[in-house]
């Protein structure tokens, strides 16, 4: 196999795996956007993904490869296209439970009442993103020195904000040559939610040590932009949306990810009737969280229920509620609090 200079690194790997009695590991294709984008592009230019490979493994285990039956968008990547980062269960959880999910992942929803800040977790994220660094400048070595294609590193989301700078510091020392991109999959919040963050500054200097930065939309590129020039000093450009740090000028643009819609619409006319002629039918597909809104849109379709009692059998909602986090008492709560939710509605107003 040619190998290819595109390196791809997120929290986790685009499979999880699990251990058959018999001792050997059989991958299971995860869901999640991610994957769907980035996963067919790896595997079209035959790079590389960098990730995480789950609880109870060890640098001894090898990946396998997919099942000859999966058809997931992951199927194709060789276990040669992995490099996995092996994590303690005590980093793992204050980096991802703690740092990512309880602080990084309310605040950049603009929510701080729910955010925890702990030194506990950030020294921890610090450690994790080392790992990380460690095992992109490994693969970035390990290239073709003599190819004309220069690698680039395609960092992804809220969980490797401060890999970067270390890869271009030790990369630049050692004369690799690189390209480094970052996209952040969630919001990125306004300079009132990030200076909430006490080390925030070092979140903003680890984006800058991109090339490249990604935003789902124009508003959080604008965000950013504002955060480096009130939060680090640096020189920007509103317009053009530029920031220099460094004696480099990085770009930052609006860059978003859509759905397969040509599959989706191909999956849409070969379903079979599902003879619902007179029922009008609400879809709603989410992750079960709580910045989803899900308790909010449960009690809308109530009081459209309960304000407009000619809706009653022309009208359902179907809702589609991933779980998520299944370990953390928030999201277990949310869960209890959403099937209460369902069942007084079914019981109320089911025909």
């Amino acid at each position: 196999m040619v190998e290819s200079n595109l390196i791809v690194v997120s929290n986790r790997l685009p499979f999880t795996l699990t251990r058959e009695e018999d001792g050997s590991l059989r991958r299971v294709p995860s869901a999640g956007g991610l994957v769907t984008a980035v996963a067919p592009v790896l595997i079209q230019s035959k790079g590389t993904w960098i990730g995480w490979p789950g609880r109870g493994l060890t640098p001894a285990d090898q990946i396998p490869d997919s099942e000859p039956a999966d058809t997931s968008p992951a199927a194709g990547l060789e276990a040669s296209q992995v490099v996995p980062v092996h994590l303690t269960e005590e980093d793992f959880s204050l980096y991802y439970n703690g740092c990512c999910n309880a602080t990084f992942w309310p605040l950049f929803h603009s929510m701080p009442d729910r955010a925890v800040f702990e030194e506990t977790f950030w020294d921890a994220y610090i450690r994790v993103n080392k790992l990380f660094a460690i095992a992109i400048l490994n693969k970035l070595r390990s290239l073709d020195k003599d190819s004309d294609k220069i690698p680039v590193i395609w960092i992804h989301d809220y969980h490797l904000m401060v890999a970067a700078s270390t890869v271009r510091q030790v990369a630049e020392e050692e004369g690799l040559l690189c390209k480094i991109g970052y996209f952040l999959h969630i919001p990125f919040p306004p300079w009132d939610m990030i200076k909430i963050f006490p080390w925030h500054d070092h979140i903003l200097q680890g984006i800058l040590g991109c090339d490249l930065v990604g935003f789902h939309l124009q508003d959080y590129c604008l965000n950013f932009v504002e955060c480096c020039r009130r939060g680090l000093g640096c020189r920007v450009d509103r317009t053009g949306s530029l920031v220099e740090h460094a004696g480099r000028t990085l770009r930052i643009r609006a860059l978003p990810i859509s759905i397969p819609f040509q599959r989706f619409e191909e999956l849409a006319r070969e379903a079979p009737d599902s003879n619902w002629n007179n029922l009008q039918v609400i879809l709603g597909i989410d992750r079960l969280d709580y910045t989803k809104g899900l308790v909010n849109r449960f009690r809308s379709f109530e009081r459209l229920l309960c304000d407009y009692p000619e809706y009653h059998g022309k009208i359902v909602l179907l809702q589609v509620a991933v779980p998520s986090r299944t370990d953390v008492k928030e999201y277990q709560e949310l869960k209890e609090q959403i099937d209460q939710l369902v069942g007084r509605i079914n019981g109320r107003f089911s025909t």
